[in-house]
Protein backbone atom coordinates (compact mmCIF):
# COMPACT_ATOMS: atom_id res chain seq x y z
CA UNK A 1 0.00 0.00 0.00
CA UNK A 2 1.61 3.45 -0.54
CA UNK A 3 0.77 6.18 1.95
CA UNK A 4 -0.37 9.08 1.16
CA UNK A 5 2.89 11.68 1.76
CA UNK A 6 3.17 15.74 1.71
CA UNK A 7 6.60 16.94 0.36
CA UNK A 8 9.25 18.19 2.97
CA UNK A 9 7.79 20.68 5.29
CA UNK A 10 4.67 21.12 4.37
CA UNK A 11 1.99 21.44 6.75
CA UNK A 12 -0.96 19.66 6.87
CA UNK A 13 -4.25 21.30 5.23
CA UNK A 14 -6.93 22.39 7.52
CA UNK A 15 -9.85 22.00 8.48
CA UNK A 16 -9.99 18.46 7.55
CA UNK A 17 -13.44 16.10 7.56
CA UNK A 18 -13.81 13.50 10.30
CA UNK A 19 -13.96 10.77 7.42
CA UNK A 20 -10.18 11.97 6.16
CA UNK A 21 -9.18 11.98 9.57
CA UNK A 22 -10.37 8.06 10.01
CA UNK A 23 -9.08 7.15 6.44
CA UNK A 24 -5.67 8.15 7.16
CA UNK A 25 -5.64 6.48 10.65
CA UNK A 26 -6.56 3.70 8.82
CA UNK A 27 -4.54 3.54 6.16
CA UNK A 28 -1.46 4.08 8.43
CA UNK A 29 -2.81 0.87 10.71
CA UNK A 30 -3.09 -0.92 7.47
CA UNK A 31 0.63 -0.40 6.71
CA UNK A 32 1.72 -1.22 10.10
CA UNK A 33 0.14 -4.84 9.75
CA UNK A 34 -2.56 -3.95 12.20
CA UNK A 35 -5.76 -6.86 11.00
CA UNK A 36 -8.76 -5.08 10.80
CA UNK A 37 -12.02 -6.98 10.16
CA UNK A 38 -15.81 -5.17 8.58
CA UNK A 39 -16.58 -2.02 10.35
CA UNK A 40 -19.66 -1.16 12.44
CA UNK A 41 -22.86 -0.86 10.32
CA UNK A 42 -25.22 2.27 11.18
CA UNK A 43 -27.24 0.16 12.63
CA UNK A 44 -24.42 -1.81 14.57
CA UNK A 45 -22.94 1.57 15.98
CA UNK A 46 -26.22 2.75 17.35
CA UNK A 47 -26.91 -0.15 18.97
CA UNK A 48 -23.92 -0.15 21.12
CA UNK A 49 -24.81 3.57 21.92
CA UNK A 50 -27.80 2.99 22.64
CA UNK A 51 -27.52 0.02 24.71
CA UNK A 52 -23.85 1.62 26.93
CA UNK A 53 -25.49 5.18 26.97
CA UNK A 54 -22.80 7.57 25.26
CA UNK A 55 -22.72 8.60 21.60
CA UNK A 56 -19.74 8.34 19.31
CA UNK A 57 -17.81 11.18 18.11
CA UNK A 58 -17.69 11.71 14.20
CA UNK A 59 -14.31 10.80 13.88
CA UNK A 60 -14.54 8.10 15.88
CA UNK A 61 -17.65 6.75 14.56
CA UNK A 62 -16.17 7.06 10.89
CA UNK A 63 -13.03 5.01 11.67
CA UNK A 64 -15.41 1.79 13.39
CA UNK A 65 -17.24 2.25 10.14
CA UNK A 66 -13.90 1.93 7.79
CA UNK A 67 -13.21 -0.79 10.10
CA UNK A 68 -13.02 -2.92 13.38
CA UNK A 69 -9.42 -3.32 14.40
CA UNK A 70 -8.39 -6.46 15.84
CA UNK A 71 -6.53 -7.27 19.23
CA UNK A 72 -6.78 -7.49 22.74
CA UNK A 73 -6.34 -3.80 23.21
CA UNK A 74 -9.28 -2.40 21.16
CA UNK A 75 -12.51 -2.76 22.29
CA UNK A 76 -14.70 -5.36 20.71
CA UNK A 77 -17.89 -3.13 20.16
CA UNK A 78 -19.55 -6.19 17.69
CA UNK A 79 -19.53 -8.59 20.03
CA UNK A 80 -18.12 -7.94 22.98
CA UNK A 81 -19.83 -8.06 26.74
CA UNK A 82 -21.91 -5.12 28.01
CA UNK A 83 -20.13 -5.63 31.30
CA UNK A 84 -16.50 -5.33 29.63
CA UNK A 85 -17.21 -2.29 28.03
CA UNK A 86 -19.33 -0.81 30.53
CA UNK A 87 -16.28 -1.43 32.68
CA UNK A 88 -13.72 0.30 30.16
CA UNK A 89 -16.42 3.50 29.73
CA UNK A 90 -15.73 3.65 33.62
CA UNK A 91 -12.64 3.68 33.84
CA UNK A 92 -11.37 7.33 33.58
CA UNK A 93 -13.41 8.71 36.32
CA UNK A 94 -13.03 5.40 38.09
CA UNK A 95 -9.49 5.98 38.11
CA UNK A 96 -9.49 10.02 39.61
CA UNK A 97 -12.45 8.57 42.09
CA UNK A 98 -9.64 6.43 43.24
CA UNK A 99 -7.16 9.24 43.38
CA UNK A 100 -9.55 11.43 45.24
CA UNK A 101 -9.88 8.28 47.74
CA UNK A 102 -6.17 7.14 48.49
CA UNK A 103 -4.39 10.37 47.53
CA UNK A 104 -6.66 13.29 48.55
CA UNK A 105 -7.16 14.36 44.69
CA UNK A 106 -9.78 17.34 45.10
CA UNK A 107 -9.71 20.33 42.63
CA UNK A 108 -10.23 23.72 44.83
CA UNK A 109 -13.25 23.98 42.45
CA UNK A 110 -15.14 21.16 43.74
CA UNK A 111 -15.51 23.38 47.11
CA UNK A 112 -15.05 22.43 50.07
CA UNK A 113 -13.20 18.26 50.54
CA UNK A 114 -15.85 16.45 52.78
CA UNK A 115 -14.09 13.99 55.70
CA UNK A 116 -15.85 11.55 55.57
CA UNK A 117 -15.25 9.30 52.57
CA UNK A 118 -18.43 8.19 51.31
CA UNK A 119 -19.73 11.52 51.32
CA UNK A 120 -16.43 12.76 49.30
CA UNK A 121 -16.71 9.95 46.63
CA UNK A 122 -20.58 10.96 46.10
CA UNK A 123 -19.35 14.51 45.71
CA UNK A 124 -16.42 13.63 43.39
CA UNK A 125 -18.78 11.44 41.23
CA UNK A 126 -21.30 14.15 41.07
CA UNK A 127 -18.92 16.47 39.67
CA UNK A 128 -17.35 14.02 37.62
CA UNK A 129 -20.98 13.23 36.15
CA UNK A 130 -20.82 16.64 34.49
CA UNK A 131 -17.22 16.10 32.37
CA UNK A 132 -16.93 14.91 29.14
CA UNK A 133 -17.18 11.01 28.40
CA UNK A 134 -14.20 9.28 27.42
CA UNK A 135 -14.68 6.26 25.03
CA UNK A 136 -12.27 3.68 25.03
CA UNK A 137 -10.12 3.82 21.58
CA UNK A 138 -7.47 1.36 22.20
CA UNK A 139 -6.05 0.31 25.81
CA UNK A 140 -6.14 3.01 27.83
CA UNK A 141 -6.33 5.63 24.77
CA UNK A 142 -9.61 7.68 25.04
CA UNK A 143 -11.43 9.58 22.09
CA UNK A 144 -14.37 11.86 23.87
CA UNK A 145 -17.71 11.15 23.09
CA UNK A 146 -19.99 13.12 20.93
CA UNK A 147 -17.84 15.66 20.22
CA UNK A 148 -18.02 17.02 16.53
CA UNK A 149 -14.50 18.47 16.09
CA UNK A 150 -12.72 15.88 13.53
CA UNK A 151 -9.28 17.08 15.07
CA UNK A 152 -10.07 15.64 18.96
CA UNK A 153 -7.22 14.77 20.91
CA UNK A 154 -6.39 10.91 21.69
CA UNK A 155 -5.83 10.93 25.38
CA UNK A 156 -3.84 8.03 27.53
CA UNK A 157 -5.50 8.00 30.60
CA UNK A 158 -4.55 6.70 34.50
CA UNK A 159 -6.18 7.77 37.13
CA UNK A 160 -5.91 11.91 37.14
CA UNK A 161 -2.41 10.85 34.91
CA UNK A 162 -3.71 12.23 31.51
CA UNK A 163 -1.35 12.23 28.88
CA UNK A 164 -2.06 13.78 25.22
CA UNK A 165 -1.44 10.64 22.71
CA UNK A 166 -2.21 12.35 19.92
CA UNK A 167 -3.46 15.69 18.59
CA UNK A 168 -5.46 13.59 16.41
CA UNK A 169 -5.85 10.23 15.78
CA UNK A 170 -3.67 10.20 12.74
CA UNK A 171 -1.28 11.39 14.80
CA UNK A 172 -2.16 8.83 17.70
CA UNK A 173 -1.77 5.48 15.49
CA UNK A 174 1.59 7.44 13.66
CA UNK A 175 3.18 7.61 17.25
CA UNK A 176 1.48 4.17 19.06
CA UNK A 177 2.29 1.95 16.08
CA UNK A 178 5.79 3.68 14.88
CA UNK A 179 4.31 3.95 11.24
CA UNK A 180 6.55 7.13 10.09
CA UNK A 181 3.95 7.73 7.53
CA UNK A 182 1.42 10.42 8.12
CA UNK A 183 0.89 14.23 6.81
CA UNK A 184 2.50 16.88 9.07
CA UNK A 185 0.79 19.27 11.77
CA UNK A 186 1.98 22.45 12.62
CA UNK A 187 4.69 21.88 15.25
CA UNK A 188 2.77 24.87 17.10
CA UNK A 189 -0.45 23.15 16.80
CA UNK A 190 -2.04 22.82 20.22
CA UNK A 191 -4.67 19.73 20.33
CA UNK A 192 -8.42 20.72 20.72
CA UNK A 193 -9.68 21.47 24.71
CA UNK A 194 -11.28 18.72 26.14
CA UNK A 195 -12.93 20.17 29.48
CA UNK A 196 -11.43 18.55 33.06
CA UNK A 197 -8.87 15.82 31.18
CA UNK A 198 -6.60 18.70 29.20
CA UNK A 199 -6.30 20.32 32.61
CA UNK A 200 -5.50 17.07 34.08
CA UNK A 201 -2.68 17.08 31.14
CA UNK A 202 -1.63 20.43 31.58
CA UNK A 203 -0.86 19.18 34.97
CA UNK A 204 1.21 16.48 34.41
CA UNK A 205 3.04 18.50 31.46
CA UNK A 206 3.75 20.98 34.40
CA UNK A 207 5.04 18.50 36.69
CA UNK A 208 7.53 17.05 33.91
CA UNK A 209 8.73 20.25 32.85
CA UNK A 210 9.74 21.68 36.91
CA UNK A 211 7.13 23.60 36.83
CA UNK A 212 5.43 22.80 40.32
CA UNK A 213 2.15 20.96 40.12
CA UNK A 214 -1.18 23.12 40.48
CA UNK A 215 -4.23 22.27 41.46
CA UNK A 216 -6.45 22.00 38.47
Amino acid sequence: MTLRRRRPGEQIRVPRSAWEVAEEAHELLTYAGEQIGPGLTADEREAVEERLGFRFAPVHRAFLALGLPRGPQWPTWRSGSARVLRARLRLPVDGVVADVLEHDFWPARWGQRPADLSEREAVARGRLDAVPVLVPLFGQRYLPAADPLPTLPVLSVHRTEVLVAGRDLVEFVDREFSVGGATRRDPDDVASRVPFWTELAEVVEASRLGRGIMSP
